[in-house]
């Protein structure tokens, strides 16, 4: 009876192991290996379709704060870039940059280190020098304003804030920071 079930279990791992070995995809080589034949895979993230080297414009709504760091403010900016990824970095900079004198930003100080986007999801690598780090309220504001300038793009449904690589508690100090950020319904 012993014999039985073990040839019985036997069988059935053998049969489960053959089940997941078949679900892999075959190239057309006939190997499990991916294709890599240099056709490139249109992206199905929904927002901007970029064709490849072609420039695209998009006028975006970049927020500052008002003088007294007390409510924000929306400007709109027009961004010439080829890449999706090109885009959300020339947004990140447009909140860094503001010529109108009755307007403030947040993120001027602020080093963007590095840009990622994945799916439904921007990555933003930033470093925050001391003399860029701002109060409780200004942190706030600070992150509604990219916040809300992100999740401008349809694509972007989550943002991930990560300071010098790593994925930190606050910002700056003062508020809580959600990894990733959600997009509000």
């Amino acid at each position: 009876m012993k014999r039985k079930m073990g040839y019985g279990l036997l069988f059935l791992f053998i049969l489960i192991m053959a089940a997941g070995c078949a679900q892999k995809p075959v190239s057309e080589s006939g190997t499990n290996e991916p294709n890599h034949s240099g056709s490139v895979q249109p992206s199905n993230n929904g927002g901007t379709q970029v064709e490849p080297n072609k420039e695209e414009k998009q006028t975006v709504e970049v927020y500052f704060a008002d003088t007294q760091v007390l409510e924000l403010e929306k400007r709109e900016v027009e961004l010439a870039f080829v890449e999706n990824d090109e885009k959300y970095k020339k947004t990140f900079e447009a909140l860094q940059n503001n010529d109108d004198t009755e307007l403030v930003s947040l993120w001027e100080k602020v080093e963007l280190l590095s840009v990622q986007s994945a799916e439904d999801t921007l990555t933003l690598d930033v470093h925050i020098p001391d003399e860029a780090k701002l109060g409780s309220s200004g942190e706030l504001l600070a992150l509604e304003a990219l916040t809300t300038t992100m999740f401008q793009f349809d694509e972007i449904n989550q943002l991930e804030v990560l300071v010098d690589g790593e994925a930190l508690d606050s910002l700056m100090g003062h508020s809580e920071l959600e990894h990733p950020i959600q997009r509000e319904p």
